[in-house]
């Protein structure tokens, strides 16, 4: 595996779920290994939410009842790992217990395993950024400049493990220039969470109430009047510097949630 890719453990039945759900897409790829290291490739039917139970069978199914007719022997070994590339790259893996058997009013039949204790998901970090606009969840940041005596806040505007986008009722003169580094940013996301991280900021514009073009340096700032009466509001998007590999991977399980959060507002 990529070490660039970072992996997080998920364990709370609504993100099981989650997970198995992205796997029944058709265009995932499923193998099923046993103990005596035979592989299959299999479908995911579906999940049951109250149940805590997911539904799978052999690609090749052919009809099969898993009784006398189990000739790929799936229910003959103790343990089953799966390994599967759900739509999109991104890697799940789990192991559960030797499944059981459920046959459907039409005369097929599929195998049904409970939810494994705990599920792997990994996934390439430039594929993964949560937008927080119109979300339910919401984010803060704050960050105290050195020799000023008031921090600055900012509301998270989107989110990736390899940076993030703030914005903040200041005109652009008031934030830091492209280059520099905000030591101690203090991101807060309720009860999904915080962190403390180091930034550097890569861009900054004028989102509204102020001029749309900035001065160059040592040049003044020309004269504006907002006809709106609104506060003026920028952008500054940041890159995470030195993130360790334990706060890399708690913000992509954040992230994660996050973009979860959405799909279900």
């Amino acid at each position: 595996m990529d070490t660039g890719d970072p992996e997080f453990l998920l364990t709370r039945p609504e993100e099981l779920r989650a997970a198995l759900f992205e796997l029944t897409h058709p265009d995932s790829h499923i193998l099923v290994r046993d103990a005596a290291d035979r592989e299959i490739a299999v479908l995911i039917l579906g999940a049951d939410r109250h149940a805590h139970q997911f539904f799978w069978r052999p690609r090749d199914y052919a009809g099969a009842d898993f009784g006398e007719t189990d000739s790929m022997g799936l229910l003959s070994g103790g343990s089953y790992y799966f390994h599967a590339t759900a739509y999109g790259g991104v890697q799940i893996r789990f192991r559960v217990p030797r499944p059981g058997v459920i046959h459907f009013d039409d005369g097929s039949a599929a195998l049904v395993s409970a939810f494994p204790e705990q599920l792997a998901r990994i996934q390439r970090r430039k594929m993964f950024r949560a937008s927080l606009a119109g979300a339910a969840y919401r984010g803060k940041a704050t960050w105290h400049p050195p020799e000023q005596p008031q921090p600055l806040a900012f509301s998270v505007r989107d989110i990736s493990v390899d940076g993030v986008g703030l914005r903040a009722e200041l005109a652009v003169p008031g934030l830091p220039r492209v280059g520099d580094v905000m030591e101690n940013v203090r991101l807060d996301f309720g009860e999904l969470g915080s962190l403390s991280a180091t930034l550097q900021v890569r861009n900054v514009y004028p989102i509204s109430g102020q001029p749309m073009t900035q001065p160059e340096p040592g040049q003044p700032a020309p004269a504006h009047v907002s006809l709106t009466g609104e506060p003026p509001l920028s952008h500054l998007g940041a890159v995470f510097l030195d993130l360790n590999a334990r706060q890399e991977t708690w913000l992509q399980q954040m992230v994660w949630r996050l973009e979860r959060g959405a799909q279900r507002g």
